[in-house]
């Protein structure tokens, strides 16, 4: 499964790759990691919104999937539900 994060917005309104990798070439337990940090992203999101996010604010774009895959977003200091798993992702070998 591939999973791309991009940060983006700001005043400056930039966008820019922060990570990007296909679970299937990653360390089994570091594979089981990010299935488990985006179930808890997407309970989370379903459950309670992703957060605050307004055209100045700087969020986390969280594709999951080739093109019309899953898409979640997570402002750039997010909630304690999301930043952990939002960690795993950004490291998701370490």
């Amino acid at each position: 499964m591939k999973v791309r994060i991009e940060r983006a917005g700001g005043f400056a309104g930039l966008q820019e790759t922060v990570a990007g990798y296909d679970t299937d070439e990653l360390p089994a337990p570091a594979a089981a990691r990010v299935y488990g940090a985006l179930a808890a992203i997407e309970a989370a999101v379903a459950r309670e919104g992703g957060g605050e996010v307004g055209a100045d604010l700087i969020t986390y774009r969280i594709t999951v999937g080739d093109g019309g895959g899953r898409v979640f977003t997570v402002p750039d200091e997010p909630p304690p539900r999301l930043a952990d798993p939002l960690a795993v992702l950004l490291h998701p070998v370490g």
